[in-house]
């Protein structure tokens, strides 16, 4: 499949991605039930709304408990990023998104139509609406935490995990993607 793809143009590989991950979530959508609620995960200095997204991804929204700024990563289903910024009284500046396919940077636009002036970062030119194009050791904040880049070029070649920590380094959390999974997901594009 990759073979297929690497050789056409990058509009038709785009758009035969994004109607592969379109076509796959919509077929699996019944099967919402067996995907796990909202969970709040609570570190010393950052929070971690777990979101689940589509009928087999997640999105993540981590706050700064300091500023109460806050980022979501990989916002495919904006509405749902909205209520969860609304339930945890947050602001938030900026998206992060691992890669261009369709169920992890398919929600950029529409969520920047909803909530414009967001902040979004990646690695990739393929990427919605990206104001900030990250590579290898590249460091911001969030409020006060640290964001480091680690490019991980194997299921895109733009393909970007997002580490994050305080600046005591007692709260961390790694944002993977699609580079690490569980069940067999993560074909090489």
């Amino acid at each position: 499949m990759s073979n297929i793809f690497g050789k056409l143009p990058t509009c038709l590989s785009t758009f035969a991605t994004k109607s592969y991950f379109k076509a796959n979530a919509l077929k699996n959508i019944g099967l919402r039930g067996t995907h796990c609620i909202s969970q709040l995960v609570q570190q010393d200095k950052m929070k971690v709304k777990i979101l689940p997204a589509l009928s087999d991804n997640y999105m993540y929204l981590i706050i700064d408990d300091a500023t109460n700024e806050a980022a979501i990563v990989d916002p495919v289903e904006p509405e749902t990023v909205l209520q969860a910024v609304k339930d945890e009284n947050v602001n938030l500046t900026t998206v992060l998104t691992t890669h261009h396919h369709w169920d992890h940077a398919g929600g950029n636009k529409k969520l920047l139509q909803l909530n414009p002036g967001l902040h979004v970062v990646g690695g990739d030119d393929r990427i919605d609406e990206m104001k900030q194009k990250v590579a290898q050791g590249d460091e911001f904040k969030i409020g006060n935490l640290n964001v480091q880049c680690l490019a991980t070029p194997c299921h895109t070649t733009g393909h970007i995990c997002f580490y994050v920590t305080d600046s005591d380094g007692t709260s961390k959390a790694v944002f993977t993607g699609d580079t690490l999974f569980l069940g067999g997901c993560g074909r090489f594009f």
